[in-house]
């Protein structure tokens, strides 16, 4: 019987690590902006884009999936949230920030960064 609490407590994180995945991608002290929702399309294939902020700081975050699920082109993923972002929010230039950029290991979503 100890044995298998042993083994069920070794197995219990490998069991949250897809919840824990998008956790690191989305940050909790992030405010989904949920106005800016948008599903576009580009080329044929389907994206959904969403913006988070941070409470009284400058950056937007920009959610970017194809859902189709693949991997995104990251010239393309940047061009998307460029034009979505810019009238949502910006009534300054557009700066990129890719210091704040992530995305999850297959390459199927993407955080990307930018200031206005």
């Amino acid at each position: 019987m100890k044995g298998f609490i042993v083994l069920a407590l070794l197995a219990l994180p490998l069991l949250a690590a897809p919840a824990n995945a998008k956790e690191n991608l989305l940050a909790r002290n992030w405010s989904k902006v949920d106005e800016n929702h948008a599903e576009l399309e580009r080329d044929g294939r389907a994206y959904v884009l969403d913006s988070y902020i941070v409470l009284f700081e400058q950056p937007y975050y920009i959610h970017v999936r194809a859902k189709d699920g693949q991997a995104l082109d990251a010239t393309v993923a940047e061009t998307l949230a460029a034009e979505y972002i810019q009238p949502r929010g910006c009534t300054q230039p557009l700066e990129r920030r890719k210091d704040l950029d992530r995305s999850n290991g297959d390459g199927a979503e993407r955080v990307l960064g930018f200031q206005c």
